[in-house]
Parts: C-alpha cells; sequence; structure tokens
C-alpha cells in the first residue's frame, strides 16, 4: 500500500503532462466540399491528372495536384489568368509537383488580394503545369472557376 502511495505523484505527473499538451489547434480540419478538374496533356507531353480544391472549414482552400505520365521528378505549378485559350500571367504560385504530387494551402493571389474556395470557383483562371525549372513549356492544363466546362 505504501508503495502505491509513493508513486502517486509520479503518475499525477504524467498525467497533466499528458492533458496539459493537447491543444485545440490539434482539432482536424474539416472539408466542407471539394470540386475536381482534370488536367489536359499540352505539347505531346502525354502528362494527365486532376487539380482537386477543397474547402476546409479553416478558411483555406487545399489545392491537390496529382499528374499522371510524369517521367520527371518536378514540374513547376501554378494558377494562371484567363482561359487556357487565352492564356495570362501568374495568379498564384502553387508548390512544385514534387514525384508527381503538389499541396497548396491557399488563401490569397500572389499579388496579396484575398481569395477563398467561393472566389476560386468564379476565378477567371487554369491551372498549368511545366515541364521543369528550367524549361517553362506548358505540359498540362485545366480550366477552372468560370472557365471550367
Amino acid at each position: 500500500m505504501k508503495k502505491l502511495f509513493s508513486s502517486l505523484p509520479l503518475v499525477l505527473t504524467c498525467l497533466i503532462v499528458l492533458l496539459g499538451s493537447c491543444k485545440k489547434d490539434d482539432v482536424d480540419t474539416v472539408i466542407l466540399q471539394e470540386t475536381v478538374y482534370n488536367l489536359m496533356p499540352l505539347n505531346s507531353s502525354g502528362i494527365t491528372g486532376t487539380a482537386t480544391f477543397t474547402e476546409n472549414s479553416d478558411g483555406t482552400t487545399y489545392i491537390l495536384i496529382e499528374l499522371e505520365g510524369s517521367n520527371t521528378s518536378e514540374h513547376p505549378a501554378y494558377i494562371r489568368y484567363n482561359s487556357v485559350s487565352e492564356g495570362g500571367s501568374n495568379a498564384i504560385t502553387l508548390k512544385d509537383c514534387t514525384c508527381a504530387i503538389s499541396e497548396t494551402d491557399v488563401t490569397k493571389l500572389d499579388g496579396g488580394t484575398s481569395i477563398n474556395y467561393d472566389g476560386l470557383l468564379k476565378f477567371d483562371g487554369h491551372v498549368a503545369i511545366l515541364a521543369n525549372k528550367s524549361d517553362d513549356t506548358v505540359v498540362a492544363v485545366a480550366n477552372i472557376g468560370k472557365n471550367a466546362n
């Protein structure tokens, strides 16, 4: 019995440390809705895939790009202004597709203007995937927002 009481402070200390390490920030973000755009190959690249836009409860838009047919390990990725046929400058720089995957949380355009999921669904733009860092040939595209079919 005496042994039980002598280890009680140690047990209580461990419990306090464990309970104290849990934060409200540890709560997972809830997915509210998502939209999937199909990437089409350009310039005989054979690269296709999807760009999935997910609205999260924390106000961010998570953009997941998954490439198929890529034979390089890294492709720069962007959301550009205008439709694919019009072309346009970069609106949002996404994380490079490394090993055919890019994951980016978006809250604003490159210029600093805030944008949310609904704004992206109405955006006059397209996704552009480049060949690699030294070759800016566009190898896959998808119209997004108001340009999507």
